[in-house]
């Protein structure tokens, strides 16, 4: 009876740590799994947030904020580009917000199918009524904001990132996912805890010693594929001698997508298979692992000259399908870290995350991976987004008024090049100018302006201006287009070029021919920002031009600098006495509009009167006095001349 009683006890005590062992092993499983999900998902949010900014573009929300008009059609294009790319995230909601008179409102959201179907898409500017205290408090927020809430859409885990506007408004860009969904992961996550802690807790029970080997080894390997799993990587690294290795992390792009498909016994298949292909393939001093549902994990010695995880991961055949029934293709990106034990995986982690956004196939960790993309890439990248401009016609004019003070009227607009990237971004000169010149497209972004300048004015009286380049000029085929195009043009006194002093010096004679050639038409020519490095004006007389535009660094430096002031009130005098016409640009306030009226310079152009916009307008955003606009646009007078800023 006592031995039976000892017995008894034994079993129960037994038992009682069974159930301790098995609540503490879901318990660190479920912990550990949903600190893997919810950073995933804070990931995903953060991600899809930030991207909704470069959807809308950076005009989008300066143009809202000062009350310009957003058409129908435009939030519409924006609204489907949202849903597209929230469907494609597998995120329920992406939008803006912007706080008017206390209350948030839309200024741009995605949509499902539901929310077609019931009527409940979102429009321009809807109140958000159930707007919480996290919500508006972004606004004034300079970090991004994460948020539990529930509102007529359903229940919802959000993040709110604040961004200003280039006229200093605060606006906000969020992303939804459903609790629902979250739930559903972590529960997934904690039954699968839970069934791997009981089995592997009765193979202890049935043989002490060599299921405590197979206990250990059971915790370590992924149970779908039988390879070693993240808990083996990280008792690895942990016990290594080395303290310098190279590990990559390779990210499948479409597990998540085949899963979700063919369900997790197929996705499983893929990463077996795709382990098999690497294990057979990598160095046989390094060791393989599956780190995570759609990630593989390669781990070898350090080695400066190693590129042999590199060349592994660029040879694979992503042509060939890597299931054949049913027929399964997939994509890699992948990062690559060397050094200290201790920071490898985390390091790799960010490469793989720069790889997968950039889409590039590898990336190398480096001190400067904060960047979204280097330089280079940027450059590669600009060069073909500009290419695929160029030949899908995004390549357009912007319009912005020359105003002159002593008629108090808008005399000409100058036309100014911008590019609209794939996603509807709004790019100026100096995000893609580079890369058209290196990539020697100068002139088709001449020709591009020329036809399209000519053609929208072709039929009026209002007077423009252009930029043009000396290599323009010395392109016999741009001179013939440009001689071509004026016989034609009916009114070509309306039309001004203008070029750089710098420019046109460095190529006298061609240039100075040129200049004669289209004066001859009746164009006008100007010098664009003079005043450079104090510019020689002997070569404007001897250039023969009809006018000069004052650089803008110097326009902006008249009210705090006498010398400039003195400078742009001599070069005004000169200029009126041999019957050239001045014109300042850059005006960005009432001071410098003074300063230059004191100076007797009158015809001015900047961001104080209007903005570069898309279509010519005659109305200012201020005018030096209160009186209306006399004449109200350059159609008014056809005779007076045309400039560029």
């Amino acid at each position: 009876m006592i031995k039976g009683s000892i017995r008894t006890k034994w079993i129960m005590a037994g038992f009682v740590v069974f159930v301790i062992s098995l609540l503490a092993y879901v318990y660190y499983t479920y912990h550990s799994t949903r600190n893997d999900i919810m950073q995933s998902v804070d990931t995903r949010l953060l991600n899809a947030a930030l991207s909704v900014k470069h959807i809308l573009g950076d005009d989008y929300h300066r143009q809202l904020n000062a009350g310009l008009h957003i058409s129908r059609s435009e939030y519409q294009q924006k609204s489907r580009q949202l849903s597209e790319f929230a469907n494609t995230l597998d995120i329920a909601y992406v939008y803006a917000m912007i706080l008017k008179d206390g209350q948030v409102h839309f200024s741009a959201s995605s949509y499902t199918q539901k929310d077609q179907n019931i009527g409940k898409v979102t429009q321009l500017l809807d109140l958000y009524p159930e707007a919480t205290d996290a919500n508006k408090g972004a606004f004034y927020s300079t970090e991004p904001i994460f948020e539990i809430s529930k509102d007529q859409w359903g229940h919802f885990k959000t993040i709110f990132i604040p961004f200003v506007d280039s006229n200093g408004v605060t606006y906000i860009t969020g992303a939804d996912i459903t609790i629902y969904d979250l739930n559903q992961r972590l529960q997934l996550s904690a039954s699968k805890a839970a069934a791997m802690a009981s089995f592997f807790f009765f193979i202890a029970l049935l043989v002490a010693g060599i299921y405590i080997f197979l206990l250990k080894r059971a915790i370590s390997t992924d149970s779908a594929s039988g390879f070693a799993n993240h808990i083996a990587l990280e008792y690895f690294i942990k016990k290594s001698p080395l303290h310098h290795m190279q590990l990559a992390v390779i990210w499948v792009n479409e597990i998540e997508d085949i899963n979700s498909f063919y369900g997790t016994e197929v996705g499983d298949r893929v990463m077996k298979n795709l382990l098999e292909h690497f294990n057979k393939r990598r160095p046989t001093d390094s060791r393989i692992f599956r780190l995570a549902t759609n990630k593989i994990v390669l781990l070898t010695s350090f080695d400066d000259n190693n590129n042999s995880f590199v060349n592994i991961i660029e040879e694979y055949n992503c042509s060939t399908p890597l299931l054949t029934n049913p027929f399964i293709y997939i994509t890699l990106c992948a990062g690559i870290a060397n050094g200290n034990k201790s920071m490898l995986l985390e390091n790799a982690h960010i490469a793989a995350l720069q790889a997968k956004q950039g889409r590039h196939t590898v990336v190398n960790y480096s001190k400067a991976l904060h960047d979204v993309k280097s330089q280079y890439q940027y450059n590669v990248e600009m060069a073909k987004e500009v290419r695929e401009a160029f030949e899908n016609n995004r390549i357009v004019p912007y319009f912005q008024a020359i105003y002159d003070s002593t008629h108090n009227k808008i005399i000409q607009y100058e036309c100014l090049a911008r590019m609209i990237t794939c996603q509807g971004e709004i790019l100026k000169p100096d995000a893609f100018l580079n890369v058209v010149n290196r990539s020697r497209m100068d002139g088709m972004l001449t020709r591009s302006m020329l036809t399209q300048c000519f053609e929208r004015f072709r039929k009026t009286s209002i007077c423009w201006s252009i930029n043009i380049t000396a290599q323009d000029m010395l392109d016999p085929g741009l001179s013939e287009f440009l001689e071509s195009e004026l016989k034609r043009y009916p009114q070509p006194r309306n039309i001004t070029l203008e070029l750089l002093e710098t420019e046109a010096i460095a190529n006298f004679s061609e240039v100075k021919a040129f200049i004669a050639m289209v004066r001859q038409r009746g164009v006008k020519v100007f010098i664009d920002d003079f005043g450079t490095g104090y510019s020689n004006i002997s070569n404007v007389l001897k250039l023969e031009v009809d006018g000069i535009k004052l650089d803008g660094t110097l326009i902006r430096q008249i009210i705090h600098d006498k010398d400039i002031y003195l400078y742009i009130e001599h070069i005004a005098s000169f200029s009126k006495q041999l019957n050239l016409q001045l014109i300042a640009e850059w005006v960005e306030n009432k001071a410098i509009v003074d300063a230059l009226l004191k100076a007797n310079v009158t015809l001015m152009q900047g961001y104080y009167f209007a903005e570069p916009a898309p279509q010519i307008s005659s109305r200012l955003k201020k005018t030096i006095t209160a009186q209306p606009l006399i004449g109200g646009s350059a159609e008014s007078s056809p005779n007076t001349f045309s400039q560029t800023e």
